[in-house]
């Protein structure tokens, strides 16, 4: 694998690579071969892929015919993953083998990052036989856009960059406190009322005050049916399964705002959530209303998205109001429930009967294990330390999804906080997400079949644009690639890095805003008051560059004093520091620190 990672640049990482002597030779008149069968789905994206990619367009065949170089094969028989599949490279032709149309995509994936990653028009690419398979069938991006909704063309947008680095899941959580964000046609105030709420823009999320009835309600959005159809189909072609999710009991705070009657607090109205916490947030649970108006919910998103999950949410129910209200009392007594744990496992084991009469499999946040569980549910373990989920849900027999908020909560910085955007004051950095691993310890062979894959999450409290959304995206879910399709033995930091600036080079071509955190530079200082001086040490997350400094309160630059281990500095100097290649480049931005 070291000539690989020295000269392919391919992320995920392949199962196994063979270098074999020559090249191929791609020009404009190269042609491409398709089963028939693919052509009405897989021509139109790749005439499309290499179009943007090189500035060419070549011929695609569908009926054999002697000529073509680059051939894509369905066998019946030699790969037992779905997704599997073998790119052989020669210097008379380049074949693509598997039997699913998966992995025909994913295998041209891997070709696509073999070819330059500006326009050309004739180039060589090394021969190289490359077996390759997914480690997870279960391989997840998740994006909220309750707390900030997002267009459907950005939402399309990363479903292509997703696909592109084999990614097989976007979970969309559609509704929360604050917003409702898919169209239901039997209950139209959900998107009439739910989809909008008071303007707090500039008030940072958790200082804002509380909406009034009478104020204008102008920040929101939603997604008609036909939108929604629309990014199926876009997403059905790029082999990415759509997850919807509608968050009950708890984080429905828009939902009760639309239909007051569902909450336990009768005869009480409701604004949708501004930002914040959310009180008064929670549906009652024993009212037969909130079963019968979650069943016609249930019905129409489980006849829009063609998944074979609907996730439900069951995560961080406020149950304060369940305490005061007469009908989960009776509930209560009339179910001989022992506490209100045990009346949410009631609720989401009732919500789990009415997902499956509709031909689906619940997943819930990994808090619908508590009280009585909801068997036959799908789990999604997100809480660490005082909670183990990762391994109460495998040992439980639930199917069981790895959603570690330490690890692929993207919505964390990723970088010094003094030069990231407003967020949460936890930094995960791109090393951190790149090295953790899913699979816990400590389960047996047949726990660990019952984990599903990962998945990574981005919570939108703090990304209220689609640049800084996507900020926060990349280069953390191309991490997320190699966590949940590549083998733990071919995953390499100093490999992975080294690599980014090519896939740097992809991102910017296809207009996609990343990140640079992985080359900041942290800075943490003590006074020594001994010697009257201030002790500074510098740490960066990369390796091969160098971190140079002033305390002049000049920007560095290649001729800048270079860190070599602690410094010494006087008190009040002003610190500058940033990294740089052996080129003299500055990869990232100035950490700016007075020390005082």
């Amino acid at each position: 694998m070291a000539k690989a990672n020295d000269t392919l640049n391919l992320i995920p990482i392949p199962e196994k690579i063979t270098f074999k002597e020559g090249a191929f030779s791609f020009s404009e008149k190269t042609q491409i071969y398709l089963p028939k069968e693919f052509e009405s789905d897989l021509k139109p994206y790749i005439n499309e892929k290499v179009k943007a990619d090189l500035g060419v367009s070549v011929q695609i065949l569908t009926e054999k015919k002697k000529g073509a170089q680059i051939i894509f094969v369905i066998v019946k028989d030699g790969f037992t993953q779905d997704g599997a599949y073998t790119l052989d490279v020669s210097p008379k032709e380049i074949k693509v083998t598997s039997n699913s149309y998966a992995g025909l995509f994913y295998g041209f994936q891997t070709l696509r990052q073999l070819m330059p990653v500006n326009n050309g028009t004739a180039f060589e690419i090394p021969a190289v036989r490359i077996e390759d398979s997914p480690r997870f069938d279960w391989r997840g991006l998740m994006i909220d856009v309750s707390r900030h909704f997002q267009s459907k063309e950005f939402i399309m947008k990363q479903i292509d960059v997703i696909a592109a680095y084999k990614l097989n899941k976007f979970h969309w959580h559609l509704t929360d406190d604050q917003g409702w964000r898919v169209e239901i046609k039997k209950y139209a105030l959900l998107t009439e009322k739910g989809a909008w709420r008071a303007d707090r823009t500039g008030i940072a999320w958790w200082s804002r005050d509380a909406a009034t009835a009478d104020e204008p309600k102008t920040v929101g959005g939603f997604y008609t049916q036909d939108d929604i159809r629309e990014v199926l189909e876009y997403a059905r072609i790029r082999n990415v399964e759509v997850i919807p999710e509608i968050d009950v009991p708890g984080h429905s705070k828009a939902l009760v705002a639309s239909y007051p009657m569902l909450s336990c607090l009768d005869d009480q109205e409701f604004e949708v959530a501004v930002g914040g916490k959310a009180p008064d947030n929670a549906l009652c649970p024993s009212k037969e209303t909130t079963y019968e108006f979650l069943t016609d919910v249930v019905a129409e998103i489980a006849a829009l998205f063609p998944t074979q999950y609907i996730h439900l949410g069951g995560d961080e129910c406020n149950k304060s109001n369940w305490k005061k209200c007469p009908h989960c009392s009776k509930m209560m007594a009339d179910e001989k429930l022992n506490d209100y744990e045990e009346l949410q496992s009631y609720f989401m084991g009732r919500m789990n009967s009415i997902v499956n009469d509709h031909g689906k499999k619940m997943i819930g946040w990994d808090e619908i294990l508590s009280g009585k569980g909801a068997k036959g549910a799908t789990i999604m373990a997100w809480r660490r330390n005082r909670f183990t989920p990762e391994l109460d849900a495998p040992r439980g027999g639930y199917p069981t999804i790895m959603t570690s908020y330490e690890d692929v909560y993207i919505s964390q910085v990723q970088g010094p906080s003094i030069l990231e955007p407003e967020g949460p004051r936890v930094v995960l950095p791109l090393s951190k997400v790149y090295n953790s691993e899913p699979m816990p310890s400590g389960l047996s062979m047949k726990e660990q079949e019952l984990v599903l894959g990962t998945e990574m999450c981005l919570w939108a409290e703090f990304t209220p644009t689609e640049s800084h959304a996507e900020y926060m995206l990349y280069p953390r879910t191309i991490a997320q690639s190699e966590l949940a399709w590549s083998r733990p033995e071919n995953k390499d930091w100093q490999r992975f890095q080294k690599n980014l600036p090519r896939h740097f080079l992809r991102l910017e071509r296809n207009g996609v805003n990343y990140s640079k955190s992985m080359y900041s530079v942290y800075a943490s200082y003590a006074i020594d008051e001994l010697h009257g001086n201030v002790r500074v040490l510098m740490e960066t997350e990369t390796d091969g560059n160098e971190i140079r400094y002033t305390l002049n309160g000049k920007d560095p630059d290649l001729n800048s004093d270079l860190c070599t281990g602690m410094v010494t500095a006087n008190i009040r100097s002003l610190l500058k520091a940033g990294l740089f290649n052996k080129d003299g480049k500055l990869l990232g931005k100035i950490t700016e620190i007075r020390l005082r």
